[in-house]
């Protein structure tokens, strides 16, 4: 079954879902709180990745990582 996913519609999913989970998610509770397919928000997530939009958190080698929202950094010191 194909959704035909938009990359808007999948990272605003996302945001939304990772503003409610400040520490974080592991790529398996992301898909299954956004309802899509964990193969399919990989490749959303590794581009949003690549936007600076998340960030991904190494937990220990050999496990999978946890995602999160980047942080807007203040100009103010």
């Amino acid at each position: 079954m194909h959704y035909g996913y938009d990359f808007e519609e999948v990272k605003q999913k996302v945001i939304s879902t990772l503003y409610q989970n400040y520490a974080g998610l592991s790529g398996v509770e992301l898909s299954t709180k956004t309802k899509i397919n964990r193969m399919t928000l990989t490749k959303y997530l590794n581009l949003m990745l690549t936007q600076g939009l998340v960030r991904k958190k190494k937990l220990e080698p050999l496990m999978y990582g946890t995602w999160t929202k980047m942080l807007r950094r203040s100009n103010s010191h």
